[in-house]
């Protein structure tokens, strides 16, 4: 089983999940479309069902001069004008799935006000767990997050 990743950022009240392409070389990107969603389970879990369907396309490799003159999906679909801004008021999730489980990172900021993962909330699930379980362990940590959740 190829590793499924699926990733949620949150910002102004809103839930943005990027199709996430794949290099040739390894290595991922976001890529449109990038669905959006409001902050329950119910959406969420419609969300990660299309992002899931959408698979994982394959992208040639690209130069730096390509990635840096690239228009990210995110930022486009947020209006956030860098990642930074997304960072400040927002939170990020990623969610893959192997053949051994399932496992959910959730952000923090670091010390330059950018999104690192919080080792300390991450959560391991089966691998077959229900797209249910894992919007509720999200959107409770969105709601202990006052400035995530307005």
């Amino acid at each position: 089983m190829e590793l499924r990743v699926v990733v949620i950022d949150i910002w102004r009240g809103k839930a943005y999940l990027p199709v996430q392409a794949r290099y040739e070389t390894g290595g991922s990107m976001d890529v449109e479309p990038v669905y959006m969603a409001n902050l329950t389970a119910e959406e969420l879990i419609v969300a990660m069902e299309k992002v899931l369907a959408a698979g994982h396309p394959r992208l040639p490799a690209l130069t730096r001069e390509e990635i840096r003159h690239r228009a990210d999906p995110v930022l486009k679909a947020t209006s956030a004008r860098t990642w930074k801004e997304l960072s400040q008021t927002g939170a990020s999730y990623v969610i893959g799935w192997s053949d051994k489980e399932t496992r959910i990172d959730m952000s923090r900021l670091d010390k330059k006000g950018r999104w690192e993962y919080d080792l300390a909330k991450t959560r391991i699930l089966p691998s077959e767990a229900p797209l249910k379980d894992i919007a509720v362990i999200i959107m409770d940590d969105i709601r202990s997050r006052p400035e995530v959740w307005q």
